[in-house]
């Protein structure tokens, strides 16, 4: 949250690390007039469940705004994290395990219309498809280029996807953490599948970020 407004979303690594999208700090990066916080423990985005500072905010250091390459951050909260049977966090998987990639489930609190700037009440979510790289390069083609971080989820009629206020959300097959939501062309358009950082190739950055006592 900006100021207690709904932003983003997020997943959380441990009892003091989230992880989100890069496009989703960077605006407030060392800017005293902005106080950020996340929302745990509740089906909404604006009531119940606890709410925790966030005292860091580390975006990946090549992050692109041209292309959202590396769309990656984490985050560090205070109080920590709770757990309990509503709030856990997901499993980050280790570089090279195997992983079923073949479909994600994504959630948040996006626009359920891309041009009705309107957010859900309750926590959304869906199950989408894998969309082979070459058919999303070929989606995009002239529009926007793939990067070799980012891989694709939806439908070819489209219908659901991600939308605006879901970004920085998780894309997740068991609970385990396989994408973040970083970008598309429309909401549930057709041809035109949702964007996510591929996570298991930035496993190691994750890691080594929360692992750590930047403050």
């Amino acid at each position: 949250m900006v100021n207690g407004d709904h932003a983003c979303g997020g997943a959380i690594v441990n009892e003091e690390w989230g992880l989100t999208a890069a496009h989703c700090v960077m605006p407030f990066l060392h800017n005293p007039d902005y106080s950020i916080s996340v929302r745990t423990g509740s089906n909404r985005h604006d009531s119940g469940g606890i709410v925790h500072n966030v005292t860091t905010l580390v975006p990946h250091e090549k992050y692109s705004e041209l292309n959202n390459d590396y769309d990656i951050a984490v985050f560090k909260v205070h109080p920590p994290f709770v757990f309990n049977n509503v709030t856990q966090p997901v499993n980050v998987p280790e570089s090279g395990e195997n992983v079923d990639t073949n479909w994600g489930l994504i959630a948040g609190w996006g626009y359920f219309i891309d041009f009705d700037p309107i957010l859900s009440e309750d926590l959304q979510y869906v199950i989408l498809p894998k969309v082979n790289r070459a058919t999303c390069a070929e989606d995009y083609e002239g529009r926007y280029d793939l990067t070799e971080h980012q891989i694709c989820y939806g439908f070819s009629q489209g219908g659901k996807d991600a939308c605006k206020g879901d970004s920085g959300g998780p894309l997740v097959n068991n609970f385990t953490v396989i994408g973040i939501t970083s970008w598309g062309a429309d909401c549930g358009e057709q041809n035109s599948p949702g964007v996510y950082t591929d996570v298991i190739a930035l496993t190691e950055w994750i890691k080594n970020k929360t692992m750590s006592t930047v403050d």
